[in-house]
């Protein structure tokens, strides 16, 4: 598990060193690939933890996850068309955590009961994009640019500390269980 851990560490921090040599155009198409291969990691989580999962409150979770991210992808796709009229999002040269994050992967994270390894991955990913964010805010120079980013920053804070929850109830569970 440590090893997917590593890999996805190793994938944030690439995607963080080309960040200032990316254009606009080439900022939002990731962020719109990234939202859709994150919606996908939340709904695979929901589905499994439906199965899996002790607390009927974290499947919910990931299913409000899952949904958010569609529709921040949604949303993204919306601004790339208003801003790049007739253009479709282009291929942008940047991992993705979603290989790593195999079905097989996040089952063997829930069958372990190591719920709170998983989570961990996934707030550092939601902080890397929350990270993101704050940057093209802060570098864009279309002020509705710097605005989306803005607001996009603020959702990505939100997923991290509903993920920190779903981190505490599983802490919390897990030291019920050694009582």
């Amino acid at each position: 598990m440590s090893e997917v851990f590593s890999s996805v560490s190793r994938i944030l921090q690439k995607c963080l060193e080309k960040l200032p040599q990316m254009t606009p155009e080439e900022l939002l198409s990731y962020k719109i690939k990234a939202e859709v291969e994150e919606a996908e990691i939340y709904y695979r989580l929901y589905e499994l933890s439906k199965e899996m999962i002790w607390n009927e409150e974290i499947p919910k979770i990931f299913y409000q996850l899952y949904q958010e991210n569609l529709e921040h992808a949604e949303k993204l796709l919306e601004f790339y068309k208003k801003i790049f009229p007739g253009k479709e999002p282009v291929p942008v040269d940047l991992p993705s955590i979603k290989p790593v994050l195999t079905e097989e992967t996040l089952k063997d994270f829930l069958e372990k009961a190591r719920l709170e390894h998983l989570i961990e991955i996934l707030m550092k990913n939601e902080k890397m994009a929350k990270e993101i964010c704050e940057y093209v805010s802060t570098t864009a120079e279309n002020p509705e640019v710097r605005e989306l980013a803005q607001w996009l920053a603020k959702r990505e804070e939100e997923r991290y500390n509903r993920l920190k929850i779903i981190k505490k109830l599983s802490a919390a569970k897990r030291e019920v269980s050694n009582q």
